[in-house]
C-alpha cells in the first residue's frame, strides 16, 4: 500500500480528473504505477479476512482479465468493487448496508464466473451448483447475471465455445471430441450445434481454416497439456 489509507484505485482519475476521496481512503489512481500493481496491494491486504477473500481474489481476477481485454467499463466497476470490499474489511461500510450489499454482488458475480471457469469441464455444471459454491440461493445467482446482457446459461457457453476455440486451435493432434468432453459439453452432437451456430462452421473446419491460414502455430500440445487448458 501507498500510506496507511490511501488507496489508488480509481480508474475515472486515468483521464484526469480530481482525486475523489471516500471513508479515509484516496481512490485516485495514478499514471503510475500501473493499476494492476496498486490494486494487488488492495487485494492482498483485504483477503486476510477468510470471508471476504474468496471474493477479493475473484475480483482482482476479473480486474485483470478486463485490462487486458480493453473493458474500461468492466475495470472501472471492479476497481471500485476491490475499494470498497477493502472498506467493508475495515468496518467503514456496513456489509448489510446498501452501498455494502451493492458491492458484494459485485464480487459476487466475479465468484460466479470465476467459479464456472474452474468447473467448465463438467457437463453437470449448473445454476445450482454455482448458488450453493456462493452460498447464495439460485435466484439470487441468477439475478448477479441480470445487468451482464447475458444469463447464467449463456455464461457459460461463451466460456465453452471460446475455450473450444483455443483448445482446437493449440492442440491439433486432439480429437474433437475429446475437446468437446474437456469443454464440457453432454454430448458430440451438442457441440457441433452449439459451435455452428456461433462460429458458423463446424470443428472441424474451423481447425482446417486456422491450420491453413497460417496466422496461428502453436507448438503441438500433449493430452495432459492439453486438459490442463481447461483448469484455467
Amino acid at each position: 500500500m501507498h500510506g496507511e489509507h490511501e488507496l489508488d484505485c480509481d480508474p475515472g482519475s486515468m483521464a484526469g480528473g480530481s482525486p475523489p476521496a471516500a471513508d479515509g481512503f484516496d481512490l485516485r489512481i495514478q499514471k503510475t504505477p500501473a493499476p494492476s500493481l496498486v490494486c494487488h496491494d488492495v487485494a492482498r491486504e483485504t483477503s486476510g479476512d477468510r470471508r471476504l477473500a474468496p471474493l477479493v481474489e475473484a475480483s482482482f481476477a476479473d480486474f485483470k482479465e478486463a485490462m487486458e481485454d480493453g473493458d474500461a467499463a468492466r475495470s472501472t466497476s471492479l476497481v471500485k468493487a476491490l475499494a470498497e470490499l477493502a472498506l467493508i474489511e475495515r468496518g467503514k461500510i456496513a456489509a448489510r448496508s446498501r452501498r455494502g450489499l451493492r458491492v458484494l454482488r459485485v464480487a459476487r458475480l466475479s465468484l460466479a464466473r470465476r467459479s464456472i471457469t474452474r468447473h467448465l469441464s463438467q457437463a453437470s455444471l449448473s445454476p445450482a451448483m454455482v448458488a450453493d459454491l456462493l452460498g447464495v440461493s439460485v435466484r439470487h445467482m441468477h439475478m448477479l447475471f441480470e445487468g451482464t446482457g447475458k444469463s447464467f446459461s449463456q455464461t457459460v457457453t461463451a466460456q465453452r465455445i471460446r475455450l473450444s476455440g483455443r483448445l482446437l486451435r493449440e492442440a491439433p493432434a486432439w480429437p474433437i471430441v475429446e475437446v468437446a468432453r474437456a469443454c464440457g459439453f453432454e454430448s458430440l452432437a451438442t457441440f457441433y450445434r452449439v459451435f455452428h451456430a456461433t462460429e458458423g462452421m463446424p470443428p472441424g473446419e474451423f481447425r482446417a481454416r486456422d491450420a491453413q491460414s497460417g496466422a496461428h502455430q502453436p507448438p503441438v500440445i500433449d493430452h495432459q497439456a492439453a486438459t490442463h487448458l481447461t483448469a484455467k
